[in-house]
Formats: structure tokens, sequence, C-alpha cells
């Protein structure tokens, strides 16, 4: 993205990537109103016009963030310096200020979606109870780096926003693809096996509301190989796939990297990229559980930030001393952090299907999963915090451009005149 020659192809892709990306982003903005609204007029009520909204409001405010990705792309272009601009350490009030933010907006968001009236100006709080964590956390790790200039920040968020889900959402695909082709070859196989699958087919098609589909599907659900699918799937394939895509972004600035802090920042960048579509993406459906799931996006938000910043800096490191031993174990720290989530999510969901089954061994079963996975999920979100803020300040006291992943750390540089705990003659 930085480069002494005004050509590079990273700052043309990426002109051409986030200009497109912001157009494209406006434009289905407007067919998403668009096609709600005649649907609406048209007599179909199920899907309100507030929800059509509230999507585009967030596709536009994606688009908006790739647009100084695209500014300071041709301003690179045309031969004119980007100044770099590192950004303060966060300090204690305003990560507090920023935490009851967060969770503020989220309650409102919940609230004025309720109301026949209050609903319309719902947008701009379910928008910021995405972003705002996604600030929080960034910034309380690269706070007092420096990555270079603000093309490659800006860029590194907006590679995080186009390039790690798209890809990673291919292959996922791709995967699932196979899979169902899978299951479609073995029914074949088995006659009876796809006579029962029709008929549960219909009997979904038929059933007249959710408790009646999750009654039919629960046995399903509750099977152990489905279970072992599921846990292979999120916690081991999806860390996989989503931490190489994620880390692409620092790997395409390889050969500009001087130092393991400029990989964490910029895989922290890329991390909250990522995390702000997904978010955005995945919480667009409010319902009576809204506030909740807006506030609990954050801590997914926070934990992509943590992990790519984690390869980021492997990656680094790895330009810094050719050392590919700490590349590797900072990819498997990423995955096992990323996979550990992941199956803490899938186990509360078991849970959940298991209470709501009713019966005393299910409810009992299912009680154990869901304090388990929230145990968890409580613990993770309560440590990278921390140790997001403790990498960062070792990282700003750091002086040496080859340090270590994990501990040890090398001291500050002592200054001409200073003895050895800094103190000047």
């Amino acid at each position: 993205m930085e480069s002494k020659a005004g050509r590079d192809w990273r700052s043309v892709l990426l002109a051409i990537a986030s200009t497109g990306g912001a157009i494209v982003a406006v434009a289905m903005a407007i067919i998403v109103i668009v096609y709600q609204a005649a649907m609406t007029f048209g007599g179909d009520h199920k899907h309100p016009l507030i929800d059509a909204i509230l999507l585009a409001s967030a596709i536009l405010f994606i688009g908006a963030l790739l647009i100084p990705a695209a500014y300071y792309s041709f301003q690179r272009l045309i031969g004119e310096e980007v100044a770099a601009e590192p950004t303060k350490p966060m300090n204690i009030v305003t990560g507090v200020l920023l935490i009851f933010a967060w969770l503020g907006v989220s309650t409102l968001a919940q609230i004025f979606y309720g109301n026949t009236i209050l609903r319309w100006i719902t947008p701009p709080f379910y928008i910021l109870s995405i972003g705002l964590p996604v600030y929080f956390f960034a910034r309380l790790a690269i706070g007092g780096l420096s990555s270079g200039s603000k093309q490659r920040i800006w860029g590194a968020l907006g590679s995080g926003m186009i390039l790690g889900p798209s890809l990673a959402a291919f292959i996922e695909l791709i995967l699932v693809v196979f899979l169902l082709t899978g299951v479609g070859v073995y029914l074949g196989f088995h006659p009876e096996l796809r006579f029962a699958f029709n008929t549960i087919k219909n009997q979904l098609n038929n059933a007249p509301n959710p408790d009646d589909i999750l009654n039919l599907i629960s046995p399903y659900l509750l099977n152990p190989m489905v279970i072992v699918i599921a846990l292979l799937f999120f916690s081991v394939i999806a860390p996989l796939v989503e931490e190489a895509a994620k880390s692409l972004t620092v790997w395409a600035v390889f050969d500009h990297l001087s130092s393991p802090a400029q990989g964490f920042v910029i895989g922290a960048l890329s991390g909250a990229g990522f995390g702000l579509v997904e978010s955005l993406l995945a919480s667009v459906q409010p319902d009576s559980s809204w506030a909740t799931t807006l506030f609990v996006r954050g801590g997914t938000t926070m934990m992509h930030i943590m992990t790519v910043s984690l390869t980021g800096w492997g990656i680094a490191s790895f330009r810094a001393n050719k050392r590919a031993g700490r590349l590797i174990g900072m990819y498997a720290l990423a995955m096992f952090l990323h996979g550990l989530w992941n199956a803490s999510v899938v186990l509360i969901v078991i849970g959940s299907v298991r209470m709501t089954l009713g019966t005393q061994s299910l409810n009992i079963a299912g009680i154990a999963l869901i304090v388990f996975g929230i145990s968890i999920l409580t613990i993770v979100t309560l440590i990278v915090p921390l140790v997001l803020g403790i990498i960062n300040w070792r990282l700003r006291t750091a002086t040496s451009p080859i340090s270590s992943p994990i501990l040890p750390f090398l001291p500050p540089q002592r200054r001409e005149g200073e003895d050895a705990e800094g103190n000047r003659d």
C-alpha cells in the first residue's frame, strides 16, 4: 500500500477495489430499499420497510468507510505524499465511556425499534452499536503504534472489509456445496433415507410456526454425528479459512513491514474490518433479544481483532528474522482462540435446543452446556482486552525491530547521558 513509486500495484488495486466497493454499496442500498418499498406498497407486509432501511444503512456505512482508502490511494497514484498519522493510546476514561456508550446505543436500538414512530431513527443507533466496539478494540490494539501512512491505515481497514469476508465466504460456500453434494450422493444410494428426507422437508414446509419447525429438526440437531460435524466446521475449518483470509492484508505489504509492531497494527485493522462487516450483516434482523445480540457481537469483533493482530505480528516477525517458528505459532494460537470461541457458541446453541425440548434430563444437559459455553466466552472476553492492552504497551516501549511475539521483550534503548534506570547525568 505504501511505496516509493506512485504506481505501486497495491495502490492501483486498492484504488479500484475501494472505489468499486463504495459504488456497489450505494447501488445495493438503493436496490434494497426500492425493492422492499415496492413489496410493501404491493401488500407484502411480512418484512417491514424499516428492516430494509437497516440493511441499506449497514451497506452504506461499509461503503463510506471505503472512501478514505480510495482517496489516499489516488493521492498516492498521482505522486502526492500521504502523511502518517499515528493514533494516541486510549486512556481509561475514554475506554469506560466507549463501553457505556456501546451498551447504551444497543439498548436504545432495541427500544426505538419496538416503537412504531421511533423505529425510523433506529439505523444510527444500530450502526453505532456495531461501530463503537470496533473502534474501542481497534484503538486499544493500535493506539500509540505507527503503521505508516494514512493510506496504509485505511487500506488495511478497507482490505479487511473487502478481501477477508469475500474470500472466506467464497471458500466456505464451496465447502458447504461439497458437503451437500456428498449428502445428496449418500441419499442417492439409500432410497429409504431419501424418502424420510422428503417427508421431513414436506413437514417443514407445512409447519405453522417456528416452534413446530424446531420440534421437527431438534432430533437431528442433537444427533452426535451432527454435533461433531458442526464442531468440526465451525471450530476447525472456519478458523483455518478465515484466519488465512484475514491475514492476506498483512501479506500484501510484507515487503514494507519494518517491525513486528507494524504487522500487529495492520493485522488489528484488517480484523476490525472483517469483524465490522460480519457483525453488521449478522445482526441486521431485529428480534426480541436484539440489544443482547448487538452487544455480544462486539465480543466477536474483539476476537477477530485479536486473532489477526497475532497473525500479523507473526508475519512481521518472520519478515524481520526469517524464522518460521514464530509465524506458525501465531497462526496456531489465532486459530485456537477462534476455534475456542466458535466451539463455545456451538455448545450454547446445542444447550438452548435441549432446553427448548423440555424434558428433565435434556434440561440438565442443556443448562450444563449453556453455562460451560458462556463461562468460556466470559473468560475470553475478560482476558483478550487485557492482553491487547499489554501487547500494545510492550510494543510501544520496545525499540528493537525484531521482538518476539511472546516474551521476552527488549527494554527501551537508553539515550546518551542516561543511566540504567533512565535518569540523566
